[in-house]
This record gives C-alpha cells, sequence and structure tokens, in this order.
C-alpha cells in the first residue's frame, strides 16, 4: 500500500494525475470490494494495549459516531474520551456467561468496544453489563445510546451481531465513489 500511495502522491505532484478518477484508477489494487471489507471488518479485531491499535479503534469509533450521529464532530484526540470494552479486559464479577476462551475471543473485537467519557468509563470500571447500560443510555455518544437500546444482555452473540452491525456500516463510511 506504502508504494500505491507514495507513486500516487508523485503522479499528483507532476500532474500526471489531474483528477479523483485518476486516483480512484489507480488505488483499485489495494482497495478492496464491499464484500471483501465488510467479511474482514466483521471479523476484526485489535488489542487496545497496543498505543497503536488503540488509535486505530479510537478511529474507526469516532468514524462511526460521525456517520450515526450526521456528523457530529468530536475531538478524535482528545483525552476526555476513552475507548470502552463491554466485556471488561479482565472481567470480575457478573460476567460468568463468558467462559475464558469466548473472553478472549471477544474482548478486543470491534463489535465489545464503544466510547465514551473518561470519567464515566473509570467510574463504571469491570462492571456487569446491566451496571453499565444506564450510563450508555446517558452518553453523549450516539454509538454507546445505540448498544443500550438494541441490547438488554451482552454475549457472545451479541458481541458479534453489533460487529456485523458496524461493517455494514463501515461500507458507507469508508467508500471511494468512483
Amino acid at each position: 500500500q506504502e508504494r500505491t500511495y507514495n507513486d500516487i502522491a508523485q503522479h499528483l505532484a507532476s500532474g500526471k494525475y489531474s483528477s479523483a478518477r485518476d486516483v480512484v484508477l489507480a488505488l483499485k489494487p489495494v482497495y478492496p470490494e464491499d464484500r471483501e471489507f465488510q467479511a474482514a471488518f466483521a471479523e476484526k479485531e485489535l488489542r487496545t494495549s497496543n498505543s497503536r491499535n488503540n488509535k486505530v479503534v479510537r478511529y474507526i469509533l469516532f468514524a462511526l459516531e460521525r456517520h450515526l450521529s450526521s456528523g457530529q464532530e468530536f475531538e478524535f484526540e482528545s483525552a476526555r474520551y476513552s475507548v470502552e470494552h463491554i466485556l471488561p479486559e479482565h472481567p470480575k464479577d457478573g460476567w460468568d456467561h463468558f467462559d475464558e476462551a469466548e473472553q478472549d475471543r471477544c474482548v478486543y473485537q470491534l463489535g465489545n468496544i464503544t466510547l465514551l467519557k473518561n470519567s464515566v468509563n473509570r467510574d463504571l470500571g469491570n462492571a456487569a453489563f446491566t451496571e453499565k447500560r444506564p450510563a450508555y443510555e446517558q452518553s453523549e455518544f450516539a454509538y454507546s445510546r445505540k448498544i443500550a437500546e438494541d441490547y438488554d444482555e451482552w454475549t457472545v452473540e451479541k458481541v458479534q451481531a453489533q460487529q456485523n452491525w458496524m461493517s455494514r456500516q463501515a461500507i458507507s463510511i469508508w467508500k471511494i465513489s468512483q
């Protein structure tokens, strides 16, 4: 991808590419079809303990938030907000319905992560979903409110359902019109 992006930048600078269509055509080799992108997104997990991955997750969630809230902008880099693992990274009471293998499989899936204010996230800690849900309902983020509205429990199936929903949104968020 880096080579393709570099070539495109050079062609734009030299005037060889003079339209957006030229750039879109040049991106074809690294731009997946919608079906392929959606399938990959539906399986994506990112370990947010890694700083780079945490930024990628924030970017994805803030883009999804902008999409859901009809363009409302939040400062992506703001320290006021954090990523919230619905199923916590270190679950305690209230998460017995996830066995260890399910925890490992679900905790870093995109469908298990939302946005919250830092203070709210800190207060929730590793609480059960039934305790977290009211905070999601009151969240300033439409995406977190949607989770509270759509789910009254949090299970392996709900994590995957949420991720599938996200993947359908992703193909419209990151679509390049040709």
